[in-house]
């Protein structure tokens, strides 16, 4: 009588266990277990969301860049609804990515532009800015990576004010509108202004 017990407990553990196990996912054909923790795991500064280097630019921040430092970019599809700096002479800088629903069919960066120079640079007619790189002491010559993304135009475009880190270093723009140049003044290409369009 105690072995039946002891049988049927034995039993009864076992096909929990197997029920368990069944009801677990498996991984995706060619996914690991890093690849898992990697898609899960989110960097957060200041409760926003922050892309980095290992996954794609898609509706959040870029890492910062710097004179010296590798220029960041948002993934295909996506341009710049937002422009952050700070640090001196806003030295380091970054833009907020935000989905158009669509693809680049082409990429290109201006030419480096700052404040001794012609001091501003836009996209071709059309065209987003979808990556950001900075050369000099404290970000003094940027350029501006442009996109083409497939089936959207410019619509009414603006100049915006100049914004630095004195005055607060962050800008966005209205929803539906995306940075397609930029403009700098003062030392060190200190304060940016920002040609923006509405994209349809």
């Amino acid at each position: 009588m105690k072995i039946t017990s002891t049988l049927s407990l034995v039993s009864l553990l076992g096909s929990t266990l197997l029920m368990v196990v069944g009801c677990m996912a498996p991984p995706v054909d060619g996914e690991s277990d890093a690849d898992i923790d990697a898609d899960v795991d989110a960097d957060v500064e200041g409760g926003e969301e922050v892309g980095t280097a290992a996954e794609a630019i898609t509706n959040g921040w870029t890492a910062e860049t710097s004179d010296g430092w590798s220029p960041v970019s948002c993934d295909s599809g996506n341009a710049m609804s937002a422009f952050r700096c700070r640090g001196s002479d806003c030295d380091n800088i970054k833009g907020y990515c935000a989905s158009l629903g669509t693809y680049n069919t082409s990429n290109y960066w201006t030419s480096y532009f700052s404040e001794e120079g012609t001091g501003r640079q836009t996209c071709n007619y059309g065209d987003f800015v979808t990556g950001l790189a900075c050369t000099g002491s404290y970000c003094d010559n940027v350029s501006l990576q442009c996109s083409h993304l497939s089936g959207k135009t410019w619509g009414s475009c603006y100049w915006s004010g100049f914004i630095s880190e004195e005055n607060g270093g962050t800008i966005y723009f209205p929803p539906g509108y995306y940075i397609a140049g930029a403009e700098c003044d003062g030392d060190h290409c200190d304060n940016m202004s920002f040609y923006y369009c509405q994209a349809y």
